[in-house]
């Protein structure tokens, strides 16, 4: 028996409280892979909100729809999952900016986050927590991506300047990076 899943799920739980302070506080939307193989926006409203202005701490300055960045289509295409529907979970007072990209039937699913506000202090955070959770999957640096980034039990996550991008419940480590280099210069 493995305690890979207890263990996994620790790492977690700091993506779980976003995820319910989202649910609270964030607007959501969906989009599902149109049999063109492009994306079509759901019924569910946009997550386009205003944002209340940029800070010193701000790494981006303006909402960001994750969802339309990487389409459900491009993320299927690179990890080689059967994704077809993507969820935008934003928190924008906290310019926390989400996708969630899961299969039609739910079987498979991965998120690909951006945190725009105090994100140097929120990538140094994640790093204590990984190295303290270690487990099966230890934190490992990884060199040419962003300033600074690691592999860790809750994924893969990059620091650009004051913008952190995460992709986490995805086995690939290569996947992941090449999501982020994807992602990274739309932003």
């Amino acid at each position: 028996m493995s305690i890979r899943p207890s263990i996994r799920f620790a790492g977690f739980v700091p993506l779980a409280l976003t995820g319910i302070l989202v649910t609270a506080c964030g607007s959501t939307g969906a989009t599902t892979l149109g049999s063109g193989g492009g994306s079509q926006a759901a019924s569910g409203g946009s997550s386009s909100g205003s944002s209340s202005g940029t800070g010193v701490l701000d790494g981006v300055g303006h909402p960001v729809n994750i969802c339309s960045l990487l389409p459900v289509a491009t993320v299927a295409s690179v990890t080689g999952e059967p994704l077809t529907v993507a969820k935008e979970q934003d928190t924008v007072s906290y310019k926390i900016y989400m996708c969630d990209y899961t299969s039609a039937d739910g079987t498979a699913g991965l998120t690909v986050s951006v945190l725009a506000m105090d994100a140097a202090a929120g990538f140094q955070g994640d790093v204590d927590a990984n190295k303290a959770v270690g487990g099966a999957d230890p934190f490992t640096p990884i060199s040419g991506l962003g300033d600074k980034a690691f592999s860790a039990i809750s994924g893969v996550e990059a620091l650009f300047g004051n913008v952190s991008i995460t992709v986490s419940n995805l086995q690939s480590t290569s996947a992941s990076e090449t999501l982020i280099r994807d992602l990274q210069p739309k932003l």
